[in-house]
């Protein structure tokens, strides 16, 4: 039986989608081949529509930083995917008092201690060297396989991988330029199924603070607060 079948007869009637809607990812293909150039075209205009937003807040930060003090005892490199100004890697560093760096497709050119990197590659001077690998940008992969497998052997022993989660990171979110969605639900049998016995969900945070986030509706800009969780990933 398919995941997918699976969670129809055990986890629809619980989402707030149908079974078959628990998880989308945006194809970028022409003739039936894969288009590198069409999603980083996507991703470099998505970059420049949201000049000046941080998606990254402060609470859920410390919710990573209070975690990572119990379960990583001396950090040395923080290293954060998809991090536009590089706000967060910077905000993790400077709290576990380490060297922190961040990487983005297209970062603005105010950008500091942050390097122009697709982040579903591996960079050998990375590899089983953070501590800590922080993203709230995993909607932003066309292979979320191919982007956790890299993320997974940047982490030096014992390390973690915190990925962000909300409402806007599910299926319904997914396209063009956020072409990965998944419904909370379902993330940790995705990890689960991608991992294949490396690396696994070790813990779920969620959030006791809402997170603000501005939506156009009719119009007029209104603030939706938004459920957030943090899974928690470490190598086996």
């Amino acid at each position: 039986m398919g995941l997918r079948t699976w969670l129809r007869g055990k986890l629809g009637a619980t989402s707030g989608y149908g079974a078959d809607e628990l998880f989308a990812l945006h194809k970028y293909e022409v003739d039936g081949r894969f288009d590198y150039g069409a999603y980083r075209d996507a991703q470099i205009e998505k970059a420049q529509n949201d000049t000046g937003d941080v998606w990254a807040d402060p609470k859920t930060l410390d919710l990573i930083v209070d975690h990572a003090r119990t379960h990583i005892p001396r950090p040395s490199f923080v290293l954060c995917h998809g991090s536009k100004s590089g706000m967060e890697s910077d905000y993790l560093a400077e709290r576990l008092g380490c060297e922190g760096l961040g990487t983005d497709i297209a970062p603005p050119e105010n950008a500091q201690r942050v390097v122009e990197w697709d982040f579903h590659e591996p960079k050998q001077e990375w590899i089983g060297r953070a501590s800590l690998i922080y993203t709230n940008a995993l909607d932003h992969s066309y292979d979320p396989k191919k982007a956790l497998d890299a993320w997974v052997e940047q982490l030096e022993p014992g390390g973690l991988i915190y990925i962000e989660h909300t409402l806007l990171h599910g299926p319904q979110g997914a396209g063009e330029s956020d072409p990965f969605g998944a419904d909370m639900i379902i993330m940790p049998y995705l990890v689960l199924d991608w991992a294949r016995g490396e690396y696994c969900v070790r813990d779920i945070i969620k959030a006791s603070h809402k997170k603000p986030h501005w939506k156009p509706t009719d119009g007029v800009r209104q603030e939706t607060d938004l459920d957030v969780w943090v899974f928690v990933i470490t190598k086996i």
